[in-house]
């Protein structure tokens, strides 16, 4: 059974097409440097319907299901600094990010991360 991390970002119009570009560059270099491509997902982003500013950013990525739980924190971790980038390039917007019933907290200094238990 695997785990994964949920995003979305909402707001009142659509994505620009600046906004948009540093997205997808952010998702390219995050999928390129991601080291466990044989046992985990790379970034993933939902089609959604453009024409309804409601919800401008969602998707989900499983973590890898590892013998060794150091590589799902790992990965887990490495999606949070790409929501991060993500989250700083998109001009204002609501953001609910969590771990199938865990939400984790941003932090304008450190971004993305998870709450302390």
């Amino acid at each position: 059974m695997g785990v994964s991390v949920y995003y979305t970002c909402t707001r009142n119009h659509n994505l620009t097409y600046n906004e948009e570009q540093e997205i997808t560059v952010i998702i390219d270099k995050y999928n390129a440097g991601f080291e466990m491509k044989d046992i985990g997902e790379t970034f993933c982003v939902y089609d959604y319907d453009q024409g309804k500013p409601t919800v401008i950013f969602a998707g989900s990525t499983k973590l890898p299901f590892s013998d060794d739980f150091e590589d799902t924190l790992h990965a887990l971790f490495y999606w949070l600094a790409c929501l991060t980038d993500i989250r700083r390039s998109i001009s204002n917007g609501d953001w609910h990010v969590h771990l199938d019933d865990t939400d984790a907290i941003w932090d304008e200094e450190t971004g993305w991360k998870m709450p302390d238990h």
